[in-house]
């Protein structure tokens, strides 16, 4: 039978002339086909297909993951047809016979075989039968003509099924890798270039194949193979937007059309790409999708076809087939399109009437066939060098579903090779489009199949049901005091903590600032790693050591279990007295204080820790609501390891404005709204951004916004601050936000909880972590929290 590429006119299948039937046994005639014999009569050999009946169970593997799977089945397929082929094969070489073996259909390619060969051939337990080469084809496009209007937005197809709907959605293709087996493909287009896969693994190994061994990088030995695979995924940047799948990644192969063994190779081919020259396949390198613009002008009852459908399938890969160009007249689908097994496309015009030429059903068995149609009428797309041209074809339909194809798994990676429901999202989400001609319903009928290909739908649909949140885990840190809470915190770090912050659990501006450094590591000149996160430990500063009970017992537990490298003490001897850091030099070999005149010097000094930071954050630290707006970014601050230095509401400190002329570059970021930074105060900080909101909770809630998402979030009472700053660096470490609450509140309802359940939902956290006691957030609020995930 002869092949076509159908975007290309088919021409007639060869006729076959026999005379008298050659003399076979009686057991070799049931597996040797007419055809073969009559060539045998005609010319006294032929070159043929041994087909062989074994065939592994390939549903077994369908529930492993993508790797294993496909090396289950490629190894399974090997399998039987080295145990099925193995007597034949050493009866070939050792007659010298030309041959070459396939295992994607358990078969042998047996050149200029004469009858007394066939005949032993055919005799051998495994052969099923022997069938005659087919004929390959190449003809020219039912039209085309080469593109003079310039590019449009995009290409009246790619409008027509709203892909570019779906990406506005967010999905082009990401993470799915198509293929052609085809002409091959001009690699160096610009629409296409950026998109081969060779290209970002820097190898055309494992990414092209040439059954004729002519060229090691993607050639194009027509232009039909460059044209559909830049309906797939072409895109130059510069307005040619021609492809589906912009954002998918091509790998090809060139065999249409050489001849039968080169169109079989590149097949078996995909299923586990080699290097170029050959070599040991890679099955993780097979493409997800797999073009076939092409076909035969007759039907076929080999099992070729069916047995190369079958492997792809079963390794996930989804085979999309042209249906042929022999319309307008009823049962001129060409195969493979026409087996059932096969999905095929017609293709219609811009004005979503079916080309003329595009092939009728039924198909195999009196299916409906096409399966579904897509635009393929004056389609433009990529040629060889650098231009567009216009073809008309159901090769150029068949691109459009395969890149439609490339945005559903994309969109929804559990349905990546599963073909079955795929398959059933395509035709139940295609436009019903009547037509009697040939039967059929409006539904589904044997012009447009089950309708026109609609991109969007198909992605809608394949987004299934929103998946059930996961449950909200509430966990609460407390101790007896905030000197016990500081401690139970720092006990969350772990054992592999260098250093620990320590300072005065009375005062919290040079806690808050140094949240922020402690999350990052900012050790200075001590010798310790930077980068690792420290706890910050709460004393009563002002006592002369480590001696009350009440107060310091866990904090000298958890210095002992920490056994840190070094302690470094926030803010002066007025705050931590000497003879609590003299204590300190028990439990670490370096002890180092931070500490200024005042809070603004010590954030100062804890800023000169960070190296050029990128961005400053800029908070109040006077007056009787200071610091709130501190605690809500220092956690932020600890993210992006930068500083936190302290203002007056209406004057910049001379400590706090030498940081920032130190560090011009920086991106200076204000908390909290103009009644706790001043719009003057903003604009000599040189700010850039102000991170607001009416009150320090939903100042909270605006620094918050800036975490795309967060598995854990921190939540932490906004009138005491003690048990929040011993948070603060915690949550700064994890990359997490702290949210406040007026702790005393009964539940969620009021002004100063507005938003806090919508915001843990926003950034998707599995678990809130409350820091303090019930009588500093209380169990109302905990349980509010814990209800809201469950509404």
């Amino acid at each position: 039978m002869a092949v076509a590429a159908f975007g290309l006119l088919a021409g007639m299948a060869p006729a076959v002339t026999a005379g008298a039937a050659p003399d076979f046994s009686d057991d070799a005639q049931a597996h040797i086909t007419d055809e073969v014999r009559a060539d045998l009569d005609k010319n006294g050999e032929a070159n043929v297909w041994v087909h062989f009946s074994n065939r592994p169970d390939l549903s077994q593997f369908e529930g492993l993951n993508w790797s294993d799977r496909g090396k289950a089945v490629n190894d399974a397929l090997r399998a039987a047809a080295d145990e099925s082929q193995a007597d034949l094969r050493a009866q070939l070489d050792e007659a010298g016979v030309d041959y070459k073996s396939f295992y994607i259909t358990n078969a042998i390619k047996v050149n200029s075989a004469d009858l007394d060969l066939v005949e032993s051939m055919a005799a051998d337990a495994g052969v099923d039968k022997i069938y005659p080469e087919f004929e390959v084809v190449q003809q020219e496009p039912v039209s085309k003509t080469a593109s003079g209007t310039a590019p449009q937005a995009t290409e009246w197809g790619l409008d027509n099924i709203n892909a570019p709907a779906v990406w506005d959605l967010g999905y082009t293709g990401e993470g799915i890798v198509v293929a052609t087996v085809d002409t091959g493909v001009a690699g160096e287009h610009p629409a296409l270039a950026d998109h081969y896969r060779g290209a970002e693994t820097g190898s055309d190994d494992y990414n092209w194949f040439d059954p004729q061994g002519g060229a090691d990088s993607p050639t194009d030995y027509d232009e039909h193979g460059t044209h559909v695979t830049g309906t797939m995924v072409g895109d130059d940047g510069s307005g040619n937007q021609i492809g589906v799948a912009p954002g998918a990644k091509w790998i090809a192969a060139a065999g249409c059309c050489p001849d039968d063994e080169a169109l079989i190779s590149s097949m078996e081919w995909m299923l586990a790409p080699t290097p170029v020259g050959g070599g040991e396949g890679d099955t993780d390198m097979r493409p997800h999708i797999v073009n076939n613009s092409w076909g035969t002008t007759a039907p076929s009852n080999d099992p070729f076809g069916e047995e190369i459908q079958e492997a792809w399938a079963a390794e996930g890969i989804f085979g999309v087939w042209s249906n042929g160009n022999n319309g307008p007249e009823c049962n001129t689908s060409g195969s493979p399109g026409s087996r059932t097994i096969n999905y095929s496309v017609g293709a219609y015009d811009v004005n979503n009437t079916i080309g003329d030429f595009s092939s009728r059903g039924p198909g195999q068995d009196g299916e409906i066939k096409p399966n579904i149609s897509a635009p393929g009428v004056n389609v433009r797309s990529s040629v060889p060098g650098d231009g567009y041209a216009n073809f008309n074809g159901t090769s150029m339909a068949a691109p459009h579903v395969s890149g439609a194809i490339a945005l559903l798994w994309s969109s929804n990676p559990d349905l990546v090779g599963d073909i079955e429901a795929t398959t059933e999202l395509l035709n139940t989400t295609a436009i019903d489009t009547a037509d009697d001609q040939c039967g059929g319903t409006a539904e589904d009928n044997p012009v447009y199949g089950e309708g026109r290909l609609d991109a969007l739908a198909l992605v809608e649909a394949g987004a299934g049901e929103e998946p059930e949140p996961p449950a909200l885990e509430v966990e609460r840190i407390e101790g007896q005091h905030r000197y016990a809470t500081a401690a139970n915190i720092s006990a969350t770090y772990g054992d592999d903590v260098s250093t620990v912050y320590v300072t005065t659990g009375q005062g919290f501006a040079d806690a808050l600032a140094g949240g922020s450094a402690a999350a990052n590591g900012q050790f200075g000149t001590l010798e310790t790693p930077e980068g690792d996160a420290a706890p910050v430990l709460l004393v009563r500063g002002l006592e002369d050591d480590l001696s009350s009970e009440k107060f310091h017992s866990e904090v000298k537990a958890q210095l002992e279990a920490l056994s840190p490298d070094n302690v470094v003490v926030l803010g002066g001897t007025g705050v931590v007295s000497e003879g609590i850091e003299a204590e300190l030099g028990d439990y670490a070999a370096n002890v180092r204080r931070i500490g200024g005149e005042d809070r603004y010097e010590t954030a100062a000094l804890l800023a000169a820790e960070f190296d050029s930071p990128d961005t400053i954050y800029v908070a109040r630290g006077n007056g009787d609501k200071a610091f709130a707006d501190a605690l809500a970014g220092s956690a932020a601050a600890g993210r992006d390891n930068a500083p936190v230095l302290l203002v007056k509401d209406t004057e910049v400190p001379p400590a706090t404005a030498e940081v920032l002329a130190d560090n011009p570059d920086a991106t200076v970021v204000v908390l909290g709204g103009t009644a706790a930074v001043s719009d003057a105060v903003y604009a000599e900080v040189g700010a850039s951004e102000r991170l607001s909101g009416d009150n320090r909770y939903q100042t909270g809630l605006a620094v918050s916004a800036g975490y795309e998402a967060a598995d854990v979030v921190y939540v932490a009472t906004g009138q005491q601050y003690a048990d929040a700053l011993a948070g603060g660096a915690l949550a700064g470490s994890e990359d997490v936000p702290v949210l406040l609450v007026r702790g005393s509140d009964d539940n969620l309802s009021g002004k100063f909880g507005a938003g806090i359940e919508e915001e843990i939902a926003r950034l998707g956290a599995s678990k809130v972590v409350i820091l303090g006691g019930t009588s500093a957030v209380s169990q109302g609020i905990e349980d509010d929290i814990a209800d809201g995930a469950d509404d």
